[in-house]
């Protein structure tokens, strides 16, 4: 599975934090929401655009650059 990086503002990382939320389950369950109320046609093209554009711009999502911007951002 892909692992994401999810940056949150100070107060939203403490209340999280203290509610011991699962940030993996609460974003995985917050795309399936958004995208069970749009045309699953129309998701797949905002998907196949962002990719688009991503290509375009020479965005590299590979393992490398992943690792590299963790280690940008002191992750484990």
């Amino acid at each position: 599975m892909p692992n994401r990086t999810v940056y949150l503002p100070d107060d939203l990382d403490e209340a999280s934090r203290r509610l011991k939320l699962n940030l993996s389950h609460v974003v995985q369950q917050a795309i399936r929401d958004l995208a069970a109320e749009r045309d699953p046609l129309d998701v797949e093209a905002e998907i196949d655009a962002a990719s688009r554009r991503a290509k375009a711009l020479g965005i590299d999502w590979s393992d490398f650059s992943l690792a590299e911007s963790r280690d940008g951002a002191q992750e484990r």
